[in-house]
């Protein structure tokens, strides 16, 4: 399964790349939301997240990277996101921002930057619908894979089959045509596609999307993503 992140789109022509996506028949678009804080960039806000869900039935994910995710929440239920996830040492009290996502409704994520270990999520994995993990460090896109993130991946997938966890391994940062299969076989879900994938700008969108999604077909056959994508309500 593929989620494009909308930041490696063409912005001055965002719905119809939106349209062609669609009907390549992506799983998810991936919404970056930074406060130029967090990290020392700017994204999407919360009016275009808004205005992407007026013209899309397609699930949204956000990644947040701000300084204090549980203040985005309610703005968040507001604009229709399926789907949110923050970094742990974002948050002054993780705790508080999960209960505040599963009381809108949207999907619950926490995010390990390539530096973070696994055993942070211990306290919360039970509560979670999804993991991102970043394969480059959060808040510049561009940057090249790290390969050894694959470890961690293949821990945390391991972990949830151990414990009977359905929670969905996303992948995300210098995805690519070189890389899918690893990621896949490594036991991620769901991958972030950008500027060295789908959003590559070497063919037509349509095409290579639809492709790109063929060739991160998981082995997993939906088990632990079909409930967290069911077509949005626009």
């Amino acid at each position: 399964m593929i989620s494009p992140t909308l930041a490696c789109a063409d912005w001055l022509n965002l719905q119809q790349e939106i349209a062609v996506m669609d009907q390549a028949g992506v799983d998810s678009y991936h919404i970056d939301i930074m406060d130029g804080h967090y990290v020392p960039n700017l994204c999407f806000n919360l009016d275009i997240l808004a205005a992407i869900r007026r013209v899309s039935r397609t699930p949204v994910d956000v990644h947040l990277m701000v300084t204090d995710p549980l203040d985005y929440v309610d703005r968040l239920a507001a604009c229709g996101a399926e789907l949110a996830c923050t970094h742990i040492d974002s948050c002054p009290d993780v705790g508080a921002f999960l209960s505040a996502l599963e009381a809108k409704g949207i999907k619950k994520g926490l995010v390990l930057s390539p530096g973070d270990g696994p055993e942070l999520l211990d306290p919360w994995l039970d509560r979670l619908d999804y993991v991102l993990l970043m394969f480059v460090q959060p808040g510049f896109s561009g940057q090249k894979f790290r390969p050894e993130v694959l470890a961690k991946l293949a821990a945390l997938d391991a972990l949830r089959c151990q414990r009977g966890l359905d929670l969905m391994l996303e992948a995300d940062g210098g995805i690519g045509w070189d890389n899918a299969a690893a990621l896949v076989e490594n036991g991620a879900d769901l991958l972030v596609s950008g500027v060295f994938a789908s959003l590559d700008r070497r063919g037509e969108l349509g095409e290579r999307t639809a492709v790109f999604r063929a060739v991160s077909a998981q082995r997993h056959g939906a088990r632990f993503t079909r409930h967290l994508f069911k077509e949005a309500s626009v």
